[in-house]
């Protein structure tokens, strides 16, 4: 690996405990007014207040708040670089209908960003599906090229995707495995609900894991729980976002995460010091 990837790679990733507390504000590219990101712009100068170890943002929001980045308080950001359609109706998400190369890497490489992410989606039509294993592919190529990380989201959303083979663990298993031999430098992935099969992804993998969050949940203490066993499973990190913008006590929620997550910290210790009950 090239020492500028890789100075890129450790910029997302804490300098002690080498692991990461992403929260992503990507949402309203594909969703629109999201509620609890209503203003992203003023989300940024939140997360950043908060110190986050990094953001995944579109490069529409890096255009307006440019402002916010190259100060001193410097916010790693990745860039999604392919554009998904969820659903025929804005703002109503059903499923992974279709997605496709929308960005570049040379935009990313100039705007600073320190790492680009696409989404691996299983469960649409074989078509569509090689439709995206061509451009990661050519994104592969792109990226070594501009010596740029490349994260790849591995899930089973697509329609055409048997509901129970969503959440099996074998299936996100292999799904990350192929995701790997893609070219990913890291994966975001969904948690496979256990620490023992995850840890077949984290053991196996050699590059970082972080776990993404999905929908809101009904139990924020269960997001605590999942955050801390992907990392006593071998993960590095979470890229959780509307279960923490989501709420509107997300300064604890972060600053909780951030213990859990740099210095393995106990859930109900946590849970306890910042008043998340």
């Amino acid at each position: 690996m090239s020492n500028l990837k890789e100075k890129r790679i450790q910029n997302l990733f804490n300098a002690e405990s080498g692991k990461a507390l992403i929260t992503p504000i990507d949402h309203g590219f594909y969703m629109g007014a999201v509620k609890g990101l209503e203003d992203p712009v003023g989300m940024i100068e939140k997360l950043i207040e908060y110190k986050v170890d990094g953001t995944l943002m579109s490069f529409g929001l890096n255009k307006i708040a440019s402002k916010y980045f190259g100060t001193q308080d410097y916010l790693p950001k990745i860039m999604t670089a392919d554009y998904i359609i969820f659903g025929e109706v804005p703002g109503e998400p059903k499923g992974v209908l279709a997605n496709s190369y929308y960005s570049s890497v040379e935009l990313a490489a100039k705007y600073n960003f320190d790492a680009i992410k696409v989404l691996f989606s299983w469960g649409t039509d074989v078509e569509q599906q090689m439709d995206v294993i061509k451009y990661i592919g050519a994104l592969v190529e792109e990226c070594e090229n501009y010596e740029m990380p490349l994260m790849i989201e591995p899930v089973q959303m697509g329609l055409n995707l048997p509901k129970e083979k969503g959440k099996d663990p074998k299936v996100i298993v292999d799904a990350c495995r192929i995701a790997l031999e893609l070219g990913a430098d890291i994966l975001k992935a969904p948690y496979t609900g256990d620490k023992e099969s995850f840890s077949q992804i984290t053991k196996y993998s050699h590059v970082p894991v972080i776990i993404l969050g999905g929908p809101k949940a009904k139990n924020l203490k269960d997001v605590l729980i999942t955050a801390k066993d992907s990392l006593d499973a071998g993960g590095k990190g979470t890229c959780f976002g509307r279960n923490v913008w989501g709420d509107p006590n997300a300064k604890n929620i972060i600053a909780a995460l951030k213990e859990i997550t740099h210095q393995n910290a106990e859930v109900d210790e946590v849970w306890e010091k910042y008043n998340l009950g």
